[in-house]
């Protein structure tokens, strides 16, 4: 299947690190779970909690490419889509145009910043690192550096997880850098739990430091392991 940007593949997933899911009596455990590999196996008509993957893709088969509410989306082969492909084209025409060329954007005074965690189960950080890495090869990577930043961060899932739960004041950080001119220096993310009254699926006020990717955070070998002043970004 090619899309009308021309994609024709999918970078992957981090299995390896991703959060899935667990047992245990964490409330959060159903959402990760869900977003992960879900509780159902796929089937037609798609379980509640088949995982989300198969969900989108089923409502997207049957309410969006073909229009019919009764369609089995498991026949609709991905790689060869058949009749359907004129149509998958003229959707991902306007759900799915990976723009690279961020000039016009740039020239207006905007600013972007991107951060992804690395144990996102629902969407691939190497997806994000691909197009970031194509729009640095499209302008540069000294012109990107002044209006777009990107952070990975190691441990954090697709908006909830059980072992790394980040917040950060990203839009303060986004409004210094448009009106005053102030871009983002050394910023810090904060575990918040999930339930501030059993704390149990976080380490409560633990701080990591935002890399600029392709940097990561890399322990110094001595200090509080939850503070954000015991890593260095590294890039080796």
């Amino acid at each position: 299947m090619r899309s009308a940007a021309g994609e024709n593949q999918y970078p992957g997933f981090n299995a390896w690190g991703a959060e899935f899911g667990r047992s245990g009596a964490d409330p959060s455990q159903v959402t990760v779970a869900y977003l992960g590999l879900g509780a159902q196996p796929p089937a037609s008509p798609m379980p509640a909690f088949a995982p989300f993957h198969s969900n989108f893709w089923d409502q997207w088969v049957r309410f969006f490419v073909t229009k019919n509410p009764a369609f089995d989306s498991l026949t609709l082969d991905p790689e060869n889509p058949g009749p359907w492909q004129a149509r998958i084209a003229e959707l991902t025409g306007l759900q799915d145009i990976n723009q690279a060329d961020l000039s016009a954007f740039a020239a207006n005074g905007g600013k972007l910043l991107m951060a992804h965690g690395t144990a996102d189960q629902l969407v691939s950080t190497r997806a994000t690192d691909q197009y970031f890495n194509r729009v640095r090869a499209t302008m540069g990577a000294e012109r990107v550096k002044g209006f777009m930043r990107y952070y990975q961060i190691p441990g954090y899932a697709h908006a909830v997880g059980t072992v790394f739960n980040a917040s950060w004041d990203s839009l303060s950080a986004l409004e210094n850098w448009v009106e005053k001119d102030a871009a983002p220096t050394a910023p810090i993310v904060t575990d918040a739990p999930i339930d501030p009254v059993t704390m149990t699926a976080s380490v409560p006020r633990r701080t990591r430091p935002l890399c600029d990717y392709p940097a990561w955070p890399k322990y110094k070998g001595s200090g509080d392991v939850n503070l954000a002043a015991s890593f260095s970004c590294v890039n080796e």
